[in-house]
């Protein structure tokens, strides 16, 4: 492999892999909050991804429709709340009910895929840059040839990532959510307002999902399925790095996407298996994740 062929591998790999990061963040915020996943947080990348292709190719400003996506988004995840995962928010631990959250998201995503079908059609479609026009959007180094929306990507996943590692663990709010993650009644009990901070982490989730499909546009063709993949692999990179801090997501998504550009480069045929081959193997042998407790919570 040439030196310009690895530079090139590592930079897609890193790019892609921070916007799978980003999901995990997504569906980390939220389990932390109501012990939940949602499985429609794809669709909200691929809504995301729409919005901002169909405002930029109308002569929008990135800034402008940057603000009515992350709007939206907010809109579309305090309503997931609102009307999919509250109702269930008293179902009894264990039962089978109270695991219908995966059916709400589900039917919620479900319900944007037939929307993004109905107003753009089952076609694929391809979104135009966000930082560059089109006569200075290709970059190289090292002989390498890339997109600097993939350099973007991958800062701005940075950013995202230290921002909610603050919000988590230095800021009131990340306090909040974890004593409303180790008990809702008695996160109650200490004033804390558990609807107001479940109704926030989805909100968060929104805003990431937002930030995953608009920078996920420009490197990927747009069309309504596309979420699931993203979902996927979002998921399976929450698992490698553990439901517990978001460092550990971040290590997980840019190694899943590195290891994802280099199966592709050997093997495009299967290249989406491999990863995630590799990811099952890592679970078998630490369940945990990286950075996950090896004993089981007994509070």
């Amino acid at each position: 492999m040439k030196t310009a062929d690895l530079v090139q591998l590592l930079i897609s790999g890193i790019a892609m892999g921070s916007i799978y990061t980003l999901m995990g963040k997504g569906l980390l915020i939220t389990f932390l909050t109501t012990r939940a996943l949602n499985f429609g947080q794809g669709d909200f990348l691929m809504i995301a991804s729409f919005l901002s292709m169909t405002l930029l190719l109308a002569g929008t400003p990135v800034v402008v429709a940057v603000v009515v996506v992350l709007a939206v988004l907010v809109v579309l995840g305090v309503g997931l709340e609102r009307l999919a995962i509250r109702p269930l928010a008293n179902m009894t631990a264990g039962s089978a009910s109270s695991l219908a959250w995966i059916l709400t998201t589900m039917g919620f995503g479900m319900l944007l895929q037939n929307t993004a079908q109905l107003v753009w059609g089952k076609s694929r479609f391809y979104s135009p840059p966000l930082f560059a026009d089109e006569q200075k959007k290709v970059v190289e180094l090292m002989g390498a040839r890339f997109y600097l929306e993939e350099l973007i990507v991958a800062l701005v996943a940075m950013v995202v990532v230290g921002v909610l590692y603050w919000f988590l663990f230095r800021a009131r709010w990340g306090k909040e959510v974890a004593a409303v993650s180790f008990d809702k009644g008695t996160a109650s009990l200490l004033g804390i307002d558990v609807r107001r901070v479940v109704a926030t982490s989805y909100a968060i989730m929104a805003v990431l999902a937002a930030v995953s499909g608009i920078l996920a546009g420009p490197l990927t063709t747009v069309q309504a399925h596309m979420g699931l993949l993203f979902i996927l692999k979002g998921f399976a990179v929450v698992c490698i790095g553990g439901f517990v801090n978001p460092v550990g997501i971040l290590i997980a998504g840019i190694g899943f996407g590195i290891v994802e550009a280099m199966s592709n480069y050997v093997d495009s045929a299967f290249g989406d298996l491999y990863p995630f081959i590799i990811a099952l193997l890592f679970l078998i042998v630490r369940p945990s994740g990286l950075f996950g407790e090896f004993k089981a919570d007994v509070r």
